[in-house]
């Protein structure tokens, strides 16, 4: 009964790409990374290339093309980079925990020295 309608152009449709226009949207992805792609070798990535290439190397994958190189270097600065962020937003946590709990004894220490 509704196997011909709804949800025809909508996300999950069940159509395929050529239908329901739905090829004008992997266009557009194939501009956008061909686009990402020409950035690519603009950009000079913090891990030189040299390095990126021999641990690709020694990892066994051998590619010529320099702007998966660079992607990969990008990839691995902003892993390095979350994972320095994550490591941060810890040590000032449990700084500000460590104060929070000095002030709780001094308060403490002070409020039993007026007691004597």
């Amino acid at each position: 009964m509704m196997s011909s309608g709804g949800g025809a152009g909508g996300p999950g449709g069940g159509m395929g790409p050529e239908v329901g226009g739905g090829g004008d949207g992997r266009h557009d992805d194939e501009a956008a990374l061909t686009e990402f792609l020409s950035t690519l070798m603009d950009y000079t990535p913090t891990i030189p290339d040299e390095l990126v290439e021999h641990y690709l190397g020694r990892s066994g994958f051998q590619c010529p093309d320099l702007r998966l190189t660079r992607l990969v270097a990008g990839a691995t600065q902003k892993f390095l980079s979350d994972i320095a962020s994550d490591s941060l937003q810890s040590d000032v946590l449990v700084l500000l925990y460590s104060l929070l709990k000095f002030q709780e004894s001094r308060e403490l220490f002070r409020r039993r020295c007026l007691k004597a």
